[in-house]
């Protein structure tokens, strides 16, 4: 999945360190993306991921985290959600509301 940054380990001090700018986001469980998101509002992608490992938004179960900081996070969470479905017939598993 073609996101700028790095994976970094679901964990409170990794989070700790993710940027306090507007982007988008990806879970993964090991090596499978299984969630695409994006900032909405004033909401940092410290933020984003400090409610996911809280448990407050689904979904929490993730092992890694990527990020990027983007002028128009929705717009860059479309055109990521949209190469997924191009690569895998489907979206994340978590990004599929029929899931």
């Amino acid at each position: 999945m073609p996101i700028s940054g790095d994976r970094h380990r679901f964990t409170t001090w990794q989070i700790s360190g993710a940027p306090l700018g507007r982007g988008v986001y990806v879970l993964w469980e090991k090596d499978e993306p299984i969630y695409v998101g994006a900032t909405r509002g004033d909401a940092t992608l410290c933020f984003c991921l400090q409610e996911h490992y809280a448990r407050r938004i689904r979904p929490h179960d993730a092992t890694h985290f990527s990020c990027e900081i983007c002028p128009e996070p929705p717009n860059r969470e479309a055109e990521l959600l949209a190469e997924f479905r191009i690569a895998n017939s489907r979206l994340p598993r978590c990004n599929d509301a029929s899931s």
